[in-house]
């Protein structure tokens, strides 16, 4: 299986939309967070919010993206394990190549889940939904079809 070269680093472009500074000891309530755009690997919609690290440098990091129904990421894939948790709402995430609502399962809020570097993943959100990532950085996405990019003028499918 070939795989597109380049990943595209998410996290750069969530630091400097943020632009934020998280210190070593932080704190984080729900009306606190900083919440911004995602990078353009991600289709308009969603919001991002860096809780702690810089998910562009190597070292732990911890993120949130909230999403409206319907939201999805087509077939990607990370260069580190991905871990997400649901704070809200329901995720529904599939493995392969292919976006296939059938092969999903369903991830509702309280939920964990581990997804393995370089595992072709998609995922969807069937309610509002909050998730939060967290892993060792660079954080990084690559789609499986470059086609599914939205940088590259593609829409996720409704």
């Amino acid at each position: 299986m070939s795989r597109p070269s380049g990943p595209v680093l998410l996290s750069c472009a969530a630091a400097a939309v943020l632009a934020l500074a998280v210190p070593a000891w932080a704190v984080h309530g729900g009306d606190g967070m900083h919440w911004g755009d995602p990078p353009p690997a991600l289709a308009k919609g969603a919001k991002l919010a860096v809780l702690m690290g810089d998910p562009g440098k190597p070292g732990p990091f911890v993120m949130r993206l909230s999403a409206p129904a319907g939201y999805k990421v087509m077939p990607h894939w990370h260069s580190q394990t991905e871990n997400v948790t649901v704070i809200s709402g329901t995720l529904m995430i599939g493995m392969g190549d292919k976006f296939d609502p059938k092969a999903m399962k369903t991830m509702k809020a309280g939920s964990f889940g581990s997804v393995p570097a370089k595992e072709h993943h998609f995922a969807a959100m069937k309610t509002a939904t909050v998730i939060q990532i967290h892993g060792e950085g660079p954080f990084d996405l690559t789609y499986v079809n470059p086609d599914d990019d939205p940088q590259k003028g593609a829409a996720a499918p409704k």
